[in-house]
């Protein structure tokens, strides 16, 4: 048992490792010999980790999902709680890079989907995590409207695959701005998604 935790622990010390070069540097300058050096290990421990950079990057990228959706698994909805729309508002807001670790998440977002558009495995792992993001969403949309939360005649399907579309653009969209960059803008346009959805 002692062996697998150590592994386990070491292969996130590794992702840690690509999480900050792609904060600092971006997905360019991740390589094995980067992350090894950042990692303070040899690159040859690393590779026996991770084959390729691919694998490397794939691993960073569940990390990165975990953490989010650790992150918003502690969010309460019901009475004496958030509404289901005020809770929505604070993941879509939580999603926003605000710090370097943030930062990282989206620029390791962006190159998973480029990898996505040419890679059929990358491409089935997002499909996977855009069907289960779209179910959690629909069922956060039906309690939602039970509750009278909703305007009335939305199509939650409709919605669903409408937040997803927002996340994908906020991330993407954030991937590329200079450091330092206002994301005014980009709550604003989370204001006006949740003026949509509320009664």
């Amino acid at each position: 048992m002692p062996k697998a935790v150590d592994r386990e622990s070491r292969r996130r010390e590794i992702a840690e490792a690509l999480h900050r070069i792609a904060a600092r540097d971006g997905l360019e300058g991740v390589s094995v010999r980067t992350v090894a050096a950042e990692a303070r290990m040899s690159a040859g421990a690393v590779q026996r980790e991770f084959g390729t950079k691919d694998e490397l990057l794939g691993f960073a990228f569940q990390v990165a999902v975990d953490e989010v959706a650790d992150r918003f698994g502690h969010v309460r909805i019901g009475p004496g709680h958030l509404t289901s729309v005020e809770a929505l508002r604070q993941v879509l807001l939580g999603l926003l890079p605000t710090d370097e670790r943030g930062l990282a998440r989206t620029r390791i977002w962006a190159a998973f989907y480029a990898h996505a558009a040419i890679d059929p495995l990358f491409a089935e792992t997002l499909s996977a995590l855009d069907d289960e993001t779209r179910t959690r969403f629909v069922q956060l949309l039906e309690y939602a409207r039970d509750q009278g939360e909703l305007a009335p005649g939305k199509d939650l399907e409709a919605v669903a695959e409408l937040l997803l579309v927002v996340i994908d653009g906020l991330w993407m969209g954030c991937a590329r701005l200079p450091d330092g960059s206002s994301l005014d803008g980009q709550r604003a346009a989370i204001e006006a998604v949740i003026a949509l959805l509320e009664r």
